[in-house]
């Protein structure tokens, strides 16, 4: 076997091989049996047919294609040996050159190659906000409102009163055409409520509708600024309508045991408080967090350098989707027909959208890896046969799973408990590096030289002393 390699400049590698003319005979021969024993062919017994019976029913070039394939199969691992190539992926068959001598050339992906740089000298504090009071005190009282009771008032409306009513608007500086930029549409507001759900279409809005009583018409103008409000409001003065269906005040549930009671196995209100806090806590940690790892991993590839093959970015893509297509099953939706609602052109939205996050993604994710590896990150034997005996009992006491007889799968099993032991694997290597990024190993460090370095008395002299899987069969072509 004649081998050449060459590089190519998105992380493969080209390698033409040159095979001994007779070698490649042989396969055609155990081509032609092959199809001998999958054909009738009339006189012989299946797979007794000589070659040249095969060659004239089939033609040379069936027995050649069929050759071609057994050819590959058996040496394409020993091209990789021969030419001392560790793939990161399916190769395939670029082009056959010539059968005289048999010539192919092959194009292989190349395992990444990650350069971490100086990681360990960047520093990011992790400082997520604390939960406080006023946070507990706010959901709680949207909480209160969830549960409000709405009582129609004979009164001029005030602030935190329901108001129904209609509204349009127009744009008072429409030259030409229609100035109608909004039509009248039935809305309703909890006056001086402003949360981000409820500024709608202006902030202090719902303050221009206090003193309103059922009937009343109300012209209110505003300048949108040229980033502010929808679409059709931005940097324009628009005139809106206001008229008044009705009006209610808002009795509100009291904040107390009653009220913690009513909402599910609360003992008391500083039960629930309690238990709001926790959820609040987590979720702001949560969400801290995935910005927190995000921005702390485009610090890190900022200054590393990351080389991988194009098949990577293919397959993350896949993955992508495949993640986008099972969270729109929740919504009985598919792929297709969520881009036809968000009018999305398929090949558009893949390119634009869904590939720079998949090598947004990859790369995060080979930065992870080479790290976890670099600093040694394990998981224990007992946190394994932890998530073991979760999976298994996760999988038995879903409801797909709860009438069926018989074991689950292995396969499955593994296939959970896989992704679990992942999930937990990347936590333990963001830990650390998020330990890394605060300096607290270097304070672990330090105290650890301090705690080891030996008392010595100053009036004595101290004396020194000296001290895989990618190597599968590449694609036809």
């Amino acid at each position: 076997m004649k081998i050449e390699t060459q590089p190519t400049e998105n992380h493969q590698v080209k390698v033409t091989a040159e095979f001994e003319t007779e070698l490649f005979e042989e396969y055609k021969r155990r081509a032609a049996k092959k199809i001998a024993k999958q054909a009738k062919v009339p006189g012989f017994r299946p797979g007794k047919a000589p070659y040249n019976v095969i060659v004239r029913m089939y033609g040379e070039g069936a027995v050649q294609e069929e050759a071609v394939e057994l050819f590959i199969d058996d040496q394409y691992p020993k091209v990789l040996s021969e030419a001392a190539i560790e793939p990161g992926g399916l190769g395939a068959v670029e082009e056959i050159k010539s059968f005289d001598p048999p010539t192919f050339t092959f194009l292989i992906p190349l395992q990444p190659e990650i350069d971490l740089g100086n990681y360990k000298d960047v520093r990011f504090e992790y400082a997520p906000e604390e939960t406080t009071e006023e946070d507990v005190n706010d959901f709680l009282t949207n909480l209160q409102r969830n549960y409000a009771t709405a009582e129609p008032v004979d009164r001029p409306s005030e602030e935190g009163d329901l108001i129904y009513y209609k509204l349009s608007g127009v744009d008072t500086k429409a030259e030409e055409g229609d100035p109608k930029l909004l039509e009248e549409t039935p809305a309703q507001k909890i006056i001086g409520e402003e949360t981000s759900q409820d500024t709608w279409p202006f902030e202090g809005f719902s303050k221009e509708l206090i003193g309103l009583t059922a009937g009343d018409e109300k012209k209110i103008v505003h300048k949108f600024k040229k980033e502010e409000g929808d679409e059709e409001f931005k940097g324009k003065k628009v005139e809106f309508t206001v008229v008044v269906d009705s009006v209610k005040a808002m009795n509100l549930p009291e904040l107390n045991d009653d009220f913690a009671k009513t909402l599910g196995e609360f003992e008391d209100f500083e039960t629930l408080k309690s238990v709001v806090r926790e959820q609040l806590e987590n979720q702001k940690t949560s969400d801290y967090e995935e910005k927190y790892y995000t921005d702390l991993l485009e610090k890190i590839a900022e200054q590393a350098t990351v080389k991988y093959p194009p098949q990577m970015v293919e397959e993350e893509i896949e993955h992508v989707i495949h993640n986008l297509e099972h969270d729109l099953q929740h919504q009985n939706l598919d792929f297709d027909t969520y881009l036809k609602l968000m009018n999305l052109e398929r090949d558009k939205y893949i390119e634009e959208t869904i590939r720079p996050a998949a090598e947004k993604r990859l790369i995060n994710s080979l930065i992870i890896e080479s790290i976890a590896k670099e600093e040694k990150v394990e998981i224990a034997k007992e946190d394994v046969e932890g998530i073991m005996n979760d999976t298994v009992q996760m999988l038995q006491n879903m409801p797909e799973n709860k009438g069926k007889k018989g074991k689950l799968s292995n396969e499955t099993v593994n296939n959970v408990a896989y992704n679990a032991m992942t999930r937990l694997y990347n936590q333990r290597t963001l830990e650390r590096l998020k330990a890394i990024a605060n300096g607290e190993l270097d304070k672990k460090e330090e105290t650890a030289e301090e705690t080891t370095q030996p008392e010595v008395e100053e009036s004595e002299p101290v004396e020194e002393k000296s001290s895989e899987e990618a190597s599968e069969n590449p694609a036809k072509e």
